[in-house]
């Protein structure tokens, strides 16, 4: 005479939830807010490949070290020790131009954002009211292609985030609209 369930009984109403909320597919590129960034200037390739000559030099001196010294010594285990520099250095080759294409970013009514990555994909989304400070960094290699970097910091636990390979006008036509929606913001407050 108890009013517990009987656990050989079965519901009647079917368990299976169904949701009520649109769900988002993922993106055909597979990478995540990539659908509406604006792509970083194309200049930013040869640019890394350019930047990157001292560590290229440095993987195939340590490939021909191996090879050199497995023929020397007629250590055969040697010659394998140079496959990895040799891996390293083929994708970080032949990786570059994919890498670059993976940064976008988008100046919204309200924020903007800043995508980068392939594998582990970063986006960032900053409103214009949290920006603490926007600066303009260019080095000897960016500066010899005409690109920029934006580099955003902001009032999150003093969070930046760095927007590379911009042309200087496109660096500086952002710069002069983050300080502007920035203040505005602010002075709504």
């Amino acid at each position: 005479m108890t009013s517990a369930p009987d656990p050989t009984e079965r519901p009647t109403a079917s368990m299976h939830v169904v949701p009520t909320a649109p769900t988002l597919p993922d993106p055909p590129d597979g990478l995540l807010g990539a659908g509406a960034l604006r792509p970083v200037s194309p200049r930013l390739v040869p640019a890394r490949y350019v930047a990157s000559i001292v560590g290229y030099v440095i993987w195939v001196l340590l490939i021909a070290g191996a090879i050199v010294a497995a023929v020397l010594t007629e250590l055969w285990w040697l010659a394998p020790i140079g496959v990895l520099p040799l891996i390293i250095l083929l994708q970080s080759l032949l990786l570059t131009p994919r890498r670059v294409s993976a940064i976008g970013y988008l100046d919204a009514q309200e924020d903007l954002t800043i995508a980068s990555g392939i594998m582990f994909r970063s986006v960032h989304t900053i409103p214009y009211g949290r920006v603490q400070s926007v600066k303009i960094d260019e080095g000897p290699v960016d500066r010899r292609y005409g690109l920029a970097k934006l580099t955003v910091s902001t009032a999150a636990g003093g969070s930046t985030v760095v927007l590379p390979g911009l042309p200087k006008q496109e660096a500086e036509r952002l710069r002069a609209m983050l300080t502007e929606r920035g203040i505005e913001i602010m002075a709504a407050l």
